[in-house]
């Protein structure tokens, strides 16, 4: 009786520190990855978030991977990203990975738009904002890997500049 009720105890123990240490593997595919600056801001991002390893940048394909401990840090490391100016779709071993993310209203049409805090931390990133936004008049203010991008063209709204900004594989905040 006392073996059944060890070996009992042992498979319990065992299956229940199996699905702890289950890992995620996550990827982000389309965020803006340039160069080797890039990458190196995406792992110090990923780096400060708990529960986060193994991150891998491609900048070729424009993947981020990485290796989560559970579902919260996988989500913490996305929006970890998106915070940081990059944005992109992502997966947790293989479906759909979502984070809450403001949504910037709709706004009048204006002349000028200021984002803040999108990834532009080389001269390629800031050719790739003012490529898609061909026309306009385009500055970075700030300095560091996070930069407020101003936008002066002919009207311009705010959510759609947003959205122009995350298909090319960026992120950022109008206030």
């Amino acid at each position: 009786m006392r073996q059944w009720f060890a070996v009992l105890a042992a498979s319990v123990s065992l299956v229940f520190c199996a699905a702890q240490v289950r890992a995620n593997d996550v990827e982000v595919k389309g965020p803006h990855i340039c160069c080797k600056q890039c990458i190196g801001v995406v792992a110090k991002i990923l780096g400060k978030v708990d529960g986060v390893s193994d991150v891998s940048s491609d900048s070729k394909s424009k993947t981020v991977k990485f290796t989560a401990k559970d579902d919260a840090a996988a989500k913490a490391g996305l929006k970890a990203l998106i915070d940081g100016g990059f944005f992109g779709s992502a997966t947790n071993n293989g479906k759909e990975l979502k984070v809450e993310i403001a949504a910037t209203k709709k706004s009048d049409k204006v002349n000028t738009i200021t984002v803040k805090d999108v990834h532009v931390c080389c001269k390629q990133c800031q050719n790739a904002i003012n490529k898609i936004f061909e026309g306009s008049t385009i500055t970075f203010e700030g300095k560091g890997p996070q930069r407020s991008v101003r936008i002066e063209g002919t009207a311009l709204e705010a959510s759609a500049v947003v959205e122009t900004l995350r298909k090319a594989g960026f992120n950022g905040k109008v206030e």
